[in-house]
């Protein structure tokens, strides 16, 4: 049984804990920090941060996709932003709370485009996304009820790009309005410095009576890249007060893109370089050189007989080879080396001594041919040898005289380690004075040179040829170009220029040259030649390759910045021409271009809007599926939908790739609608 003293400790201890549970839990407000993302890491510019709970605004993402509120500890985020699903995230006290957004999987409210006309309801009008090279175009406007605009709330109208193919968003710029007490509202609250308003550069006050609708325009463009991909415009429309959102909803008001020209015909050839200047200049090459040269003795003599023979010429031909080596500053004789030899009959030791002298001899008559300084950089080297009779057998059996090579053949055999028996022996056959004296053994008395020499010189296309086989990677770049100009065949000359291009990375003519054959072969590399662009001289041929594989992929921006710097002739005018015309500036060059074909004059009168021209026209035109096509565009925009309808599907009957196109155009989406 309890004591009164502890009865009366409960009764305390109660009252405590149920004043406790009564109070109000009071979160404490906390600054949160972090960045919003998408899947693939970029950060998201203007995405919407809400307090879930209150459905009120507090904060923006920066252009970095950071941001900054200040928020309820306990309280929970709500992520929004076009194209994007909403996400909400708990802060639980955290004062950084980083964010990935998904693209998103719902479809959006979409305005049916052939209504043409503004609801009753805050929605913008349909319209068509128009493409003038890289930039895309937006024009609509949006009504505003009076039943729904106060003047103590804030309407934000924000319209966007966004490239279906891709998953990513580019926002234009926004329309904000404030009412006139939201404004007064808004200066207060940031203490005059509207600057702080992230949406403060795009503010305008609402001017209307409260008896009127807002009709509001809006026109802008931005620049995307990819034009060929599958695009819509997303408009969402908020309206806030100063504590919620009062109304939020999000629209696609375009779909596709209206680009006739993207089946515009035209085509411009690549081309070399033509300008000298820009070749590669010859470089001569360190290489080492042989030559050699034989002197022929009379019999038991050492001293040369310069009138005996070809001694003369050949004695002429060495000396005229040592002083141009030594009078070429690119060249430096390395070694020298002689080589004296006597024949084999009689007595080997003589010989050999013979050999020695005939060498010496020979030595010192072209050593005072050289000055003294190649001397003493020369490394001589010297040899002295008796023939043997296995060398006469050689000459004899390559004379077809098998029977006389097979005597001294036994007589070498019959005494192979005695030189001196193996002489007496052969001098003893009876064929030995009128055959071998006379024919064979003269041959065998000589003195013979050979020189090596380094030299810097210009390789022989040959020289070129094995050097590639070889080691490609000791070639000059004029080596290369001279061989992949030597080339048998386009596959030779393209694997020639890649092979030049690692060795040499900025090698110009080979870069321009190279994307010259890829235009050829109807494959452009649009980064091929980048890197060339920035320097100091390039010829004309360069700026038309990349002007045109920029045309090929869509860089239309950037194709006529450069073809503007083109002269004004042959295949550069016709790429100033069609980089005008896929730019937007078709009055320029409407004419060039509609001369060329019939097919391109109907898509000219289609980018002018010239409608009813193009319909003229286009009826004129074959039955191939693209004009097939074009024919069912131009019947579309005079309203002809049952005969538009008709060629729309010839067209995918003759070329059923041109549904795919037709899936992001804007000219036929209604059409595919309406064949559904």
């Amino acid at each position: 049984m309890l004591s009164f003293n502890n009865k009366i400790y409960l009764r305390i201890l109660a009252g405590i804990l149920l004043l406790v549970v009564t109070l109000p839990l009071s979160a404490r407000e906390i600054n949160v920090r972090g960045t919003v993302t998408n899947l693939d890491d970029e950060p998201l510019y203007r995405v919407s941060i809400y307090n879930a709970a209150t459905n009120k605004l507090v904060g923006v993402t920066n252009e970095d996709g950071k941001y900054l509120v200040k928020i309820d500890s306990e309280a929970t985020l709500l992520f929004s932003s076009l194209g994007y699903d909403e996400k909400q995230v708990a802060v639980h006290g955290e004062l950084t709370v980083d964010v990935v957004l998904e693209p998103s999987a719902v479809a959006l409210q979409e305005v049916v485009v052939s209504a043409k006309r503004i609801t009753d309801n805050v929605v913008p009008e349909p319209t068509d996304i128009e493409v003038k090279g890289n930039y895309f175009h937006i024009k609509t406007r949006v009504k505003i009820p009076k039943e729904l605009f106060s003047t103590d709330a804030r309407m934000i109208i924000q319209p966007g790009i966004y490239n279906v193919t891709r998953g990513k968003m580019i926002f234009l710029s926004p329309l904000v309005f404030d009412g006139q007490e939201y404004a007064i509202t808004q200066e207060r609250m940031y203490d005059y410095d509207v600057k702080q308003d992230p949406l403060a550069q795009y503010v305008k006050i609402k001017a209307s009576s409260s008896r009127k609708d807002d009709l509001v325009g809006y026109n802008d463009s931005t620049y995307v890249e990819n034009p060929n991909d599958d695009f819509r415009c997303d408009m969402m429309v908020a309206m806030e007060n100063y504590n919620r959102v009062l109304y939020r909803d999000t629209f696609v008001i375009a779909r596709g893109v209206v680009n006739p020209l993207r089946f515009l015909e035209y085509e411009i050839p690549g081309s070399a370089v033509k300008n000298e200047s820009f070749f590669p200049q010859p470089e001569m090459q360190l290489r080492d050189t042989k030559g050699d040269v034989n002197l022929t003795f009379p019999v038991n003599k050492s001293q040369l007989n310069l009138n005996d023979g070809n001694n003369r010429e050949e004695m002429n031909r060495l000396i005229a080879r040592l002083r141009a080596v030594e009078n070429d500053p690119n060249a430096r004789l390395k070694s020298f080396s002689i080589a004296g030899t006597a024949s084999p009959e009689g007595n080997y030791a003589k010989n050999e001594q013979l050999a020695q002298q005939r060498m010496s001899s020979a030595m010192e008559l072209v050593l005072q041919e050289l000055n003294e300084s190649t001397r003493r950089q020369l490394e001589i080297g010297t040899k002295a040898s008796v023939e043997t009779w296995d060398r006469v057998v050689a000459l004899l059996r390559a004379d077809g005289k098998s029977q006389e090579a097979d005597a001294i053949q036994a007589v070498i055999d019959k005494y192979p380690d005695d030189p001196n028996r193996q002489s007496r022996g052969v001098v003893a056959l009876p064929f030995y004075r009128p055959l071998i004296t006379e024919q064979y053994l003269p041959q065998l008395r000589r003195v013979s040179y050979e020189l090596l020499f380094s030299q810097y010189r210009y390789l022989t296309d040959d020289e070129i040829k094995e050097l590639y086989r070889e080691n490609s990677g000791d070639l000059t770049r004029n080596e290369f170009w001279r061989l992949y100009n030597m080339a048998d065949s386009k596959a030779e000359r393209e694997a020639i220029c890649r092979r030049a291009l690692e060795v040499y990375p900025k090698f110009l003519v080979a870069a321009t040259d190279l994307a010259a054959m890829l235009i050829e072969q109807g494959k452009p590399d649009a980064e091929l030649l980048v890197p060339y662009l920035g320097m100091k001289e390039i010829p004309d041929e360069t700026r038309l390759n990349q002007v045109i594989a920029w045309l090929s992929v869509g860089k239309f921006v950037q194709a006529d910045s450069l073809a503007a710097e083109l002269p004004d002739t042959g295949a550069y005018h016709k790429a100033k021409v069609y980089s005008a015309a896929l730019n937007g500036r078709y009055e320029e060059v409407i004419q060039e271009i509609s001369a060329e074909s019939p097919f391109n004059e109907v898509l000219m009168l289609l980018a002018i809007k010239a409608n009813d021209q193009a319909w003229e026209k286009a009826k004129l035109l074959g039955n191939s599926a693209r004009e097939n096509y074009i024919k069912a565009v131009a019947a579309n925009r005079v309203d002809e939908v049952v005969l538009a309808l008709s060629y729309l599907e010839s067209a995918f009957k003759k070329d059923p790739s041109l549904r795919d196109i037709a899936s992001i155009d804007g000219d036929v989406l209604d059409l595919l609608q309406e064949d559904e």
